[in-house]
């Protein structure tokens, strides 16, 4: 953003700023996307309702995203500025101990911003833009955290993680630990996926004030399968399968379940479907197994898959791509961490597997069963559409938001008559 960007900002901003309703900065941690699912595309929903309610200004760390970004939001008041990001200078990067590195350009910007008084709120999505919340600021911050608990990555490297790297990864948890510790007392409220993430917040920080916000999906936009009819045995399993919880899972489902499936159902395939996927991921196509990397269209292996299957070993609250699975009326298989924060009933609802040889007779089930498939994938369907949808699962944020950014005016004073 240049020189005269900011000039421009300012007069369209900050001109007669008394009588301008208060904005809501939102400082998004990357481009708001609806291609890649996951945080960005919670992003996406939330910038929409929120900006259908309030004035909202977003900074983007990235660049010549602007116009595909505004494009997202073209009815809803939002305005859109991105920052091509200068990196940290080499001094800065010695002497931190912050997990996150703090780019100068993004931290200008965001600083001029709050110099005007424009705004009532921050809104600080995951606790990798909190550094760019300068110190001492006054406007209530409301953090949102949509990943998997830090506890439980904490524990999965303290219980012997193997490979290149644990050691610094290790390191880098514990600069996560710091780093939470310092940021929480500066929110005015904590925003998570789930009520469990919701005890474990407020547990570990007494007094916080934490609000539940569920991830959520576009049941419009994604269809239930047409029928049940299955044509070839494909289970799918969806995510980013570079980050650690799905490569666990990937590994966990290629070698320890998907064997037993092929030996009873000889055609059977496996699909690995998401972008990033690591070497351990890499490694396990063959043999009826597909990885797939990033799709250009998620919508057709939802239609064509038999069953989806998703043996998680660590809570995460809602996720998404779970919630697509249940919007696609596919019949689920996954873990009893698989659906914390997800409102479903185990043996109604979905199928709880938390050991392999429990999950691969679920699936056997299911595979050998189009009743059961039909029966389980409407129940999942319904599930979604009355408790997930988008148009549902935001309103928790409008009232959060209503009293900072558009307070009710008090009514006038009555003037004195006299009897």
């Amino acid at each position: 953003m240049g020189a005269l960007d900011l000039l421009l900002w300012h007069a369209i901003h900050t001109e007669s700023s008394e009588s301008m309703a208060k904005r809501l900065l939102f400082l998004a941690p990357g481009p708001p996307c609806t291609r890649q699912g996951g945080g960005a595309l919670r992003m996406v929903h939330l910038l929409r309702f929120l900006g259908s309610r309030f004035p909202v200004d977003v900074i983007v760390p990235a660049r010549d995203a602007a116009d595909e970004v505004s494009h997202l939001f073209s009815e809803a008041a939002i305005d859109v500025t991105t920052v091509p990001l200068q990196g940290p200078r080499l001094l800065d990067r010695l002497c931190s101990i912050d997990p996150y590195s703090k780019d100068r350009a993004l931290t200008s910007v965001v600083q001029e911003r709050l110099a005007s008084g424009a705004y009532a709120a921050i809104h600080v999505d995951t606790l990798s833009m909190m550094p760019y919340v300068p110190e001492g600021t006054v406007v209530p911050v409301v953090l949102d955290l949509r990943f998997p608990s830090q506890a439980s990555e904490f524990r999965r490297l303290r219980g012997g993680q193997q490979g290149i790297g644990r050691s610094n990864r290790l390191i880098h948890r514990l600069k996560l630990r710091l780093f939470d510790r310092w940021s929480w007392p500066t929110t005015y409220c904590v925003t998570v996926a789930s009520a469990e993430e919701r005890i474990r917040c407020e547990r570990a920080h007494p007094g916080q004030r934490v609000l539940v916000v569920p991830n959520g999906v576009d049941c419009r936009a994604i269809r239930p399968k047409p029928d049940q009819v299955m044509r070839s045995p494909i289970l799918l399993f969806t995510g980013d399968m570079g980050a650690e919880h799905n490569i666990d899972a990937a590994v966990s489902l290629a070698t320890e379940v998907f064997p037993a499936i092929r030996r009873e159902f000889p055609t059977a395939e496996l699909r690995l479907v998401g972008r990033h996927p690591d070497a351990r991921v890499s490694r396990l196509a063959g043999q009826g197994i597909v990885v797939t990397g990033s799709v250009a269209d998620l919508h057709l292996h939802l239609r064509e898959a038999s069953v989806y299957v998703a043996p998680y070993v660590g809570a995460a609250g809602a996720r998404v791509k779970l919630l697509e699975a249940m919007a696609a009326g596919l019949p689920i298989v996954t873990t009893s961490p698989g659906i914390e924060g997800v409102k479903v009933q185990p043996g109604r609802d979905v199928l709880i597997a938390d050991q392999p040889s429990d999950m691969i007779e679920s699936i056997q089930t299911l595979l050998a069963s189009q009743p059961d498939r039909e029966r389980f994938g409407q129940a999942a369907r319904h599930m979604a559409e009355i408790w997930y949808d988008w148009s549902r699962c935001l309103w928790p944020l409008e009232s959060l938001y209503q009293p900072l950014v558009a307070p009710r005016q008090n009514p006038p004073e009555s003037t004195a008559v006299a009897c």
